[in-house]
Formats: structure tokens, C-alpha cells, sequence
């Protein structure tokens, strides 16, 4: 699986966010990084670009837990844009400095969901043991998001 995510802040180039992820001890609906008791998770990812205040994520999860890359990126302070239940959505703008408001206001208009993409997905075959492998094309909105994000750029 590769996924692309917009997320909020520059990341480093590239690493590994691992940890146990399990229910969120006062929210049960949402996941989070937990001491113990939870389930081991390891993501790998990219920046691909940064657009400040946005950096553009490849992102390849090594296993697959619910909102697992969602976890993963609030655990290092960068999440998706537009995920309100993890800490991304309109609220998190007002972290950054006033300048980028009006690009933010338009950004959410643009695209206004969690700012995630699977762009890849691998399967073996399970009759003929063929891999097989799908692509999905980038949506309109989030190519939007990524043109008004470029154009500002100095």
C-alpha cells in the first residue's frame, strides 16, 4: 500500500513512525499511541514536497491498523489536514503564523476532508498467486489543493 497526505508543517525528508497503537483511553471512537496493551504499527514515509505550511507525504504503512497513518503523523506533530478527530482540521491553522491565514481559508475550501490519498495497492492474486498491483488518480480536489499550494510558493 502508498498513500500521499498533505500534513501540516514541514516533516523531515523521510523516516519510520512506530509504536503500539490501541484505543484512546477518554475518546473510545479514535486510536492513539498507547505504553502497552495495544498493537505494534510501523510507517514509513517521504516528504515529497513542502509547501508551507504543508508538506506533501508518501506514506507506506508496514502493517495495517485503524487510522493507522492518521496516529502515526499527530504522533509527530504533523497531522493530516482536514482531520479534525486527530488534531488537523481548521483549529490547527491557528499555530501558524498569520500570514498563511488566507492561503489556509482557501485551502479548506478546496478540500474540505481528510487530505489522504491511496494511491497504491498490492494483492497477491488469491487463485493464481499473481501480484497485482492498482493505481488510483490523484482526485480533483486534492490536485486543486496541491496547484493553490504551488502557486504560492516564492
Amino acid at each position: 500500500k502508498e498513500y500521499m497526505a498533505l500534513a501540516w508543517g514541514e516533516l523531515t525528508s523521510h523516516g519510520v513512525i512506530e509504536g503500539e497503537i490501541g484505543r484512546h483511553p477518554r475518546n473510545r471512537q479514535i486510536f492513539t499511541i498507547v505504553e502497552n496493551g495495544g498493537r505494534d504499527s510501523l510507517t514509513r514515509f517521504e516528504r515529497l514536497e513542502y509547501f508551507a505550511p504543508l508538506s506533501l507525504v508518501k506514506l507506506i504503512p508496514e502493517t495495517g491498523r485503524t487510522h493507522q497513518l492518521r496516529v502515526h503523523l499527530k504522533s509527530i506533530g504533523h497531522p493530516i489536514f482536514g482531520d479534525q478527530a486527530y488534531g488537523g482540521g481548521p483549529k490547527y491553522a491557528k499555530s501558524f503564523h498569520v500570514k498563511y491565514t488566507q492561503l489556509i481559508n482557501q485551502l479548506i475550501k478546496t478540500i474540505s476532508r481528510v487530505a489522504l490519498h491511496a494511491q497504491k495497492l498490492g494483492i497477491i492474486h488469491p487463485v493464481t498467486g499473481e501480484k497485482m498491483s492498482f493505481t488510483a488518480p490523484i482526485p480533483a480536489d486534492y490536485k486543486s489543493a496541491i496547484k493553490i499550494l504551488k502557486n504560492v510558493q516564492p
